[in-house]
């Protein structure tokens, strides 16, 4: 372990002292002035000074560009933990944490001097200012500060300080200026440092190796030995995966998974923009075409393939046929292909023409996952890596002479590249980047233990091959030039079509549009350009179709989402409409008919709205578009569908899909004729200028026919599966006027033209119209119901629309709702985005509140104290009750406990308590504790399964929770008492429960239904919605009525309290604070802490999470026999209680008030690290029933595997031999995706926040042991970090086939990979940029 002490020199623009479990920060702000430069190195002393505590414990110094290393100090030394610098005397103190003393010397290593004797009892971190030495003490828990000479005059400056870290003086004699320096800059790479105003001559690099990482790009230069990766200066990186470059204009592009987008920055990542933002779903492929210009990428999550220009305008979809998860894709501009590998149930690698035409599969046998792709131009081959065969292959560019260039030692390829005669490669398991030669097969590791590490893509910084015509004026094109073989093809993007000249695009005056059930497609009326897909992701199943000429947008149903949705043509945006929540989209009736409507003209306006109507008696209606005046015109017709109307000629048409004929009346419904009768299936019509258009199911054709005559009949287009509706875009087809077209009529909300009174206003569903008859008012009570990707509000007893769902984006898997009555604002936790949300009921304003990613956390349930204004929340990573500010700033925990697993949460401030279900293992418990996490007791833990759901209503006084495991509600009162079950019968798999008005509301996932019962009698038991999928929540909105509001003591200024306020039986009010702080004197604020800054971010975020000891060790002998025997106490009273007083418990009945109270974990000194051999008990984080002596044996010494292969169902058949640096043995490939629903990857130990991905893959590392060695932060080195925690369920058995994984850490089960199995995992987190392996003893044991 290294504790580095970095020593910059430059003018302080800001100071920032940190302490903290972690690595520290250094801000670079104000090194680099002028001109724009990627690095550049001020020398002052030109060196760094740094400790290292491992095998061999020393101090070394180099220059600050790593070169001239020396060791100064190796002998009399232990444990070297702090380090500063006297500028003045030029001297460097150091203390050791083992000799106890501190020591001095000068810059060279020589005339070392004793300061302070071997006295001290655990010094860390060490500064000075002055003539005066300042160092922190673990076992003291205090600053300490002596004269720098002598090291006389020792006193403390500060006590009672849990665990202090690192420790710095803030002066501008701390960073004294040096001399001001020249920069040499190259274009691209800056690879020079300074000395005295004179650059030393350079040569800067001209080729690099580029690579993503999740959060950070990187750059390795490939003409220095030393392959040091560089971090390009970029921010918001989220979760990087594709990358290339653009040799030409020096740009990187790289591809963002959780952005969903298309970014690029100059090479030293200044200047970052997004080029492609919109209708990215999964990008995991990106190349660039550097002769034309243009920009291509694959989409794992529309599969499609496309091309835009290099600054993102011109979008165009090439490919989006017969791809199932397409990855990685190359290009050969010269020569006008370009080829991509496919993971999905048939792998394969194709290739087709630049323009996407010439499609052709060049292999689809013998793979796995090919994920990695490159191509060798010099000698025409290909190269892949499978990392699912586990080889790297090549073969000729047209697919012939395939062979295996390498298949040992290559655990799970990912990114793949070729440059010269070098193969370059990621591997997610070694975490390492490694290289080939072509040729002679000599294989050496680049970078060894960088996690995280994504695509790459080596390249030369200038140099440039090839030429097309598409370099000379772009070809002559006047939007998109794609070269293929054949020569020149000109293309346009969406929204435009090709003339006849096959160079110009012009934007078509009337098109087709058609939907199918997977996407909408368009075809042009004016050109040959004919079947053209439109970039829309989301599309389930497309029903019906309408657009608005006037905004240019496109609108359709979709049965499976239950919604309506909106594309802008010409755009790339999609928009949530409203759903009303029914499985018909029809304007009214109850079949899947068809809605128009006509006005008149422009000085008697007239309008009206026309349906054909499927149930009971088929016919077709009529009605003023506010829904009154309805008639019946066309009574004897079958199921009528494709209603359109000929506005020209004043007609309807429609066909009957059980006569099979086209028929045509006139407005009234007279004047019938048949205009077509030998069809095999019509279904859907429209018409346009003389003729009529429709869609037959059994001819798979769009056809077209004179609107008169039925004569003339053309095939527009063949080939077509289910084609839902059809239309065509053209101005004429909405034209005329009425009322509401000037200001809407002055309505707040719809303005609905009728045929008498021009026009009346009308209110969305649920909403009411005021008194004004202008404005609607939003429902103040009513429920809201999840599912996993959609959010649904109820209004009981509203006669329409009983529920719709609310226009909430983006929901990918919700586990939990609240809501907001005050700001109305709806809360929920999205287990997928690891977070908290909100947005208003319209869905704007939608915003993250808890971000459980950067946290290391991942929320399971809120509830909302209205009053205060702060959000409580579990999270199944840390197992701690959180409080959070509804502005998302930071309270603290409030409840936590060694074992605790709190799940479910509901507080009720009116009473100042919150309750919880604490699914501990073998034995659940229902809590209740103040809002401070005082107070706490146990309510019931007996005759329960796992509460899943809680639910306070004041009213009554009674408490409601609902039982998963033994499928029935139950209550009692607030305090405990008068258990009683409300229902036991016919519920399956109930996960969610609220109370609102006289009833008790409940929702079963696996009956997909909602129910309710009295919650006073319990009868009356009804179903209030049926065939409502993956539920997930529900929850009851009331009223809230001011003057109650007001009067609760804790709502004006949080009565008073700097943290939490609660109220009293009385009335009254009293403050508190959580955890980490304590009341001060005042009785209103929290302060004197026990933690430091980042120490209290860290209790919030992710130290919890293990559980792992945190204070430095004692030497001792009390210490231990104090922890043997409190171990051996605790030990005593866990055995009594489970086997003697707990069983007699359980047989006491249900009715149990205040029957166990809890108060708290015993103190456990936090800094206790044992021998390993010592460990026979049991640890947080260990299964019950093991030992931590068999999870030792399980990791294996140095010479065995590090995971228990008795719990593996299956390896890696590769070796573990290299020709550099030591490989582990394999443990099991993750997914070959990190970008898609298929290839999720979540391992039931918890995830990392650096893994290649939040939700559907985990970057991981095996460890070997190495000697017992100090932890060198009060965190126990390693354990504290908050990238690796413990899952939230145990793994099952399986016995799939090797190479696959299933995923439990999602709320709900997905569609997994067809090559699935679980693995149970042992990790040991390294702390952040460190490659060592760290102790076994501080590794983190996760058990089924």
């Amino acid at each position: 372990m290294i504790t580095m002490a970095l020593i910059l020199f430059k003018e302080p623009i800001i100071g920032l002292i940190v302490q903290s479990c972690d690595m520290k920060l250094v801000d670079l702000t104000g090194l680099v002035t002028g001109g724009p430069v990627t690095m550049a190195c001020f020398w002052f002393l030109r060196y760094m000074y740094w400790t290292d505590w491992g095998e061999v414990p020393k101090i070394e110094r180099a220059g600050m560009d790593g070169t001239h290393r020396s060791v100064l100090i190796d002998s009399e030394i232990y444990w070297p933990n702090g380090l500063t610098l006297d500028y003045d005397l030029q001297k460097l103190y150091w203390a050791d944490a083992k000799f106890s003393f501190i020591h001095r010397c000068n810059l060279d290593g020589s005339g070392r001097e004793v300061v302070v004797k071997g006295s001290l009892p655990h010094p860390f971190a060490l500064t000075l200012y002055e003539d005066t030495l300042f160092w922190t003490d673990w076992n003291t828990h205090s600053i300490h500060a002596c004269l720098k000479h002598t090291g006389e005059n020792s006193h403390e400056i500060h006590t009672n300080i849990f665990s202090p870290m690192d420790i710095h003086v803030y002066s501008q004699k701390r960073q004294p200026l040096g001399k001001r320096l020249c920069v040499c800059v190259c274009e691209y790479s800056v690879c020079v440092c300074m000395y005295e105003c004179l650059c030393v001559s350079i040569v800067c690099a001209t080729q690099l190796l580029l690579l993503a990482r999740r959060t950070d790009l990187r750059r390795i230069s490939l003409d220095t030995p030393d392959f040091t990766d560089i971090v390009l200066q970029t921010d918001d990186i989220r979760h990087a995966i594709a990358i290339d470059f653009d040799p030409v204009e020096g740009h990187v592009y790289w591809t963002d998974d959780e952005v969903q987008a298309i970014r690029r920055s100059h090479l030293d990542g200044s200047e970052a923009q997004f080029v492609v933002t919109s209708q990215v779903n999964h990008p995991d492929g990106i190349a660039v075409d550097w002769i034309a210009r243009n920009l291509y990428w694959t989409d794992t999550g529309t599969d499609r393939i496309e091309v835009t220009r290099l600054n993102g305008s011109m979008r165009k979809i090439l490919i989006s046929e017969e791809l199932d998860e397409p990855r990685a894709i190359v290009l050969d501009p010269a020569a006008g292909y370009m080829y991509w590998t496919d993971w999905g149930e048939v792998p394969k690698i194709e290739r087709a023409a630049l323009d996407g035409t010439e499609r052709l599969v060049l292999v689809n046998t013998s793979l796995g996952w090919p994920n990695g792709l490159a191509l060798d131009y010099s000698e025409r081959k290909i190269y892949w890596g499978d990392a699912k065969t586990d080889v790297i292959e090549v073969m000729q560019m047209d697919g012939s002479g395939r062979r295996v260039l390498v298949d040992d030692n290559l655990p799970h390829i990912f990114g793949f590249t070729l440059l010269g005669d070098y193969i370059y490669w990621t591997d997610w398991q070694r975490r390492s980047i490694e290289r080939v030669h072509k040729h002679s097969l000599e294989r050496e590791v680049i970078v060894d233990q960088l996690p995280d590490l994504m695509g790459i893509k080596a390249t030369y910084v200038h140099q440039t091959f090839g030429v097309n015509p598409c370099a000379l004026d772009n070809g002559g094109c006047s939007h998109l030039c794609l070269y293929k073989p054949q020569g020149v093809s000109c293309a346009c993007p969406i929204g435009l079509e090709l003339m006849a000249d096959l160079t110009s695009c012009i934007v078509p005056e009337a098109f087709l549009l058609f939907s199918r059930h997977t996407d909408i497609r368009r075809i042009s009326l004016e050109t040959n350009n004919n079947n053209v897909a439109i970039p829309l992701t989301g599309v389930k199943e497309a029903s019906a179709l309408d657009f608005d000429v006037t905004d240019n947008r496109i609108y359709w149903t979709d049965i499976t989402l239950k919604g309506q949705r909106v594309y802008q043509l010409g755009a790339i945006e999609t928009l949530w409409l409203h759903s009303s929540g029914l499985e018909r989209h029809a304007c009214s009736g109850r079949g899947p008919g068809r809605c128009g409507h006509v006005t008149r003209s422009a000085c008697v306006p007239v309008s009206f709205m026309y349906w054909t109507e499927w149930g009971g008696r088929p016919k077709i209606d009529r009605a003023a578009m506010d829904g009154s005046g309805r008639i019946t015109l066309v009574p004897n017709v079958g199921r009528a569908n494709g209603l359109t109307i000929d506005y020209t000629e004043r007609r309807l048409y429609w066909t009957d899909l059980d006569t099979t004929l086209i028929e045509s009346s006139n407005m009234l419904g007279l004047e019938r004729e048949v205009i077509a009768d030998d069809l095999p299936h019509p279904f859907g019509l429209t018409q346009y200028q003389d003729y009529i258009y429709w869609t037959d199911w059994s001819q798979r054709s769009i056809e077209r026919a004179n609107k008169t005559s039925g004569q003339n009949r053309t095939v527009i287009q063949g080939h077509l599966d289910y084609v839902m509706d059809i239309l065509v875009f053209h101005s004429s087809r909405q034209s005329g006027w009425n009322a509401c077209a000037s200001t809407n009529g002055h309505c707040s909300h719809l303005c609905l033209a009728v045929p008498v009174s021009s026009f009346v206003c009308g209110c969305p569903a649920h909403y009411s119209l005021n008194y004004d008859n202008k404005t609607c008012s939003a429902p103040t009570s009513f429920l809201l119901f999840s599912q996993k990707t959609a959010i649904n509000r109820m209004v009981i007893d509203e006669l329409q629309s009983p529920d719709i769902m609310l226009p909430i984006h983006s929901l990918r898997n919700v586990r939990a709702i609240d809501y907001d009555p005050l700001d109305r604002q709806l809360y929920w936790i999205d287990s997928k985005q690891n977070a908290i949300r909100r947005a208003q009921e319209d869905g704007n304003q939608s915003e993250t509140v808890v971000s459980g990613s950067s946290l290391g956390l991942q929320p399971y349930d809120l509830s909302i104290d209205v009053y205060s204004r702060f959000i409580y929340w579990t999270s199944e990573v840390t197992n701690v009750i959180n409080v959070t500010r509804i502005d998302g700033s930071r309270v603290g925990v409030v409840l936590r406990g060694e074992h605790d697993k709190p799940r479910a949460i509901v507080v009720n401030p009116e009473r100042g308590y919150m309750y919880f279900t604490n699914l501990q293992e073998r034995s659940p418990k229902i809590e209740r504790a103040a809002l401070d996490g005082t107070e706490r007791e146990v309510l019931f833990f007996s005759n329960l399964g796992k509460p899943v759901a809680l639910a306070v209503d004041n009213e009554l006084g009674k408490l409601f929770w609902v039982d998963m495991d033994l499928r029935r509600i139950e209550s009692s009162d607030l305090s405990g008492a008068n258990r009683i079950v409300i229902e036991d019968s016919n519920i399956l798999q109930p996960v969610g429960l609220t109370v609102f008005g006289n009833f008790l509301y409940w929702i079963d996932r696996q009956q997909q239904m909602i129910e309710r019962i009295d919650k006073i009698t319990r009868e009356g038991r009804t179903k209030i919605q049926a065939r409502i999928a993956s539920l997930s929540d529900i929850h009851a909105v009331h009223e809230l009525r001011m003057e109650e509001y007001n009067k609760h003591p804790c709502t004006s200024d949080n009565g008073g309290c700097s943290h939490i306020c609660i109220v009293k039986g009385d009335g009254s009010t009293r403050c508190s604070c959580p955890v980490h702080l304590v009341l001060l004197q005042d009785e209103l604020s929290c302060g004197g802490t026990h933690h430091t800054l980042m120490e209290k971010d860290a209790l919030f975020s992710s130290s919890d999470a293990t559980e792992e000891p945190s204070f430095p060790p004692t030497n001792t002998i009390g210490s231990i026999v104090g922890v043997l025997m409190l171990l051996f106490v605790v030990g005593a009273v866990y055995f009594v209680c489970q086997r003697v007083l707990c069983p007699q418990m359980k047989d006491d009945g249900e009715t149990m008030t205040n029957d166990f109270v809890v108060h708290g974990p015993p103190p456990v000194p936090l800094g206790y690290v044992p021998h390993p051999g010592s460990l026979s008990g049991s640890l947080p984080g260990v299964s019950r029933g093991k030992s931590v002596i068999g999870s030792l044996s399980i990791m294996g010494g140095s010479s065995g595997p590090p995971y228990d292969r008795a719990h593996v169902t299956g390896a890696s058949s590769s070796s573990s031999s290299s020709t550099k640096g030591s490989y582990f043995p394999p443990i099991l490939n993750p997914p070959p995706s990190p970008a898609t629903v298929r290839s999720q990857y979540t391992m039931e130990f918890g995830y990392s926040s650096n893994s290649p991905s939040t939700h559907r893959s985990y970057s991981y590392r095996p460890y070997s042991y190495r000697h017992f060695a100090p932890p060198t932060t009060p965190c126990s080195t390693d354990v504290c970090d908050s990238d690796y925690t413990p899952g939230r369920r145990a793994p099952h058995a399986s016995s799939a086939a090797a190479k696959g994984y299933t995923s439990d850490l999602n709320y709900d089960s997905e569609k997994q990979d067809k090559h699935t199995k679980k693995i149970i995992f042992l990790q040991c987190k390294p702390r952040p940029l460190l490659r060592k392996p760290c102790p076994r003893h501080l590794c983190t044991y996760l058990m089924a």
